[in-house]
């Protein structure tokens, strides 16, 4: 979300309730990023409104990268996901996608035997969704819905791009049964932070995208635990095909494809050299169980 115009900004809390206050991580041209002393989760501080965020991802957010985002470039995130979710819990069974978008996740999770629902708060791309046959609920609908209804609940890069994490994983140990699985996808804050200087370097710093909260495997963690979730495996996640959006050229596309193919190949032997403790990839996939009540 462009913030060149002016916007009614505000100051943010880390979402693990720390309650120290936070120091600057980096800055860019027009935002600054701060990071908890708790946690080490990094964040935007100030952003925009949380209701002009909100706004943008209904109203205009699918119009710049509703396509992208249900591309084939996609398809290995999405096959990523299903294969790590695949090795702690098996179809069938309800499965809850959250930031569903128009399906393409649903559509491979149905293929394998899954019952799909989802949440989306974009209109269009909700509308989509709907015409391929799938249920889709808006966040307000959810609310109001039975709980503990899901075997499964997914999320595929949309920790990083709500306002209040902590209150959506708390809503989604609501959603999925006792014992229950989560399997999230996030941008890996690490990688990119420390990449911030070569990709200036080689003309690539618009495809990094730190949105408003950058993750840690560590901090990423530590809002599942408190969220009353057993944290049962955390491995990188394969790479998108392309950049997300509508506008690329062939040369860029290149450029993502080597670069990309070359960092996972780099991620995965030091993943497994260390035993799984090294996550490097540019994203990567938590698997977590609902244990015990929710508070």
């Amino acid at each position: 979300m462009s913030l060149a115009l002016p916007l009614e900004m505000e100051t943010v809390v880390c979402p693990c309730g720390g309650g120290r206050s936070p120091s600057e991580a980096f800055h860019t041209a027009t935002r600054r990023y701060v990071a908890c002393p708790m946690c080490g989760l990094v964040f935007l501080s100030p952003r925009p409104s949380s209701t002009r965020v909100e706004e943008y991802y209904r109203e205009s957010y699918d119009g710049s990268y509703g396509a992208a985002e249900s591309s084939a470039d996609r398809r290995p995130v999405f096959a990523s996901v299903l294969a790590h979710l695949s090795d702690w819990r098996i179809s069938p069974g309800r499965l809850l996608d959250i930031g569903c978008g128009d399906g393409a996740f649903m559509m491979l999770c149905r293929e394998a035997g899954w019952t799909c629902a989802g949440v989306e708060v974009s209109q269009g791309a909700a509308a989509r969704a709907r015409a391929k046959g799938y249920p889709v609920f808006s966040p307000a609908e959810l609310a109001q819905s039975t709980v503990g209804q899901y075997d499964v609940v997914t999320l595929v890069n949309v920790l990083e791009t709500v306002t209040d994490p902590a209150a959506i994983v708390r809503a989604m140990a609501l959603q999925v049964k006792p014992q229950g699985i989560i399997a999230v996808r996030v941008s890996n804050g690490l990688f990119h932070q420390c990449m911030r200087a070569p990709v200036r370097w080689c003309g690539s710093q618009h495809d990094q995208a730190f949105h408003l909260f950058s993750y840690s495997p560590s901090a990423l963690r530590t809002l599942m635990e408190a969220s009353g979730f057993e944290v049962l495996s955390l491995r990188n996640s394969a790479p998108s095909l392309g950049p997300v959006t509508s506008a690329t050229s062939w040369g860029r596309r290149l450029k993502w494809r080597l670069v990309g193919s070359g960092l996972s190949m780099a991620a995965a032997l030091a993943y497994r050299l260390s035993g799984g403790r090294l996550i490097w990839a540019p994203s990567f996939e938590l698997i977590a169980r609902r244990v015990g009540g929710v508070s």
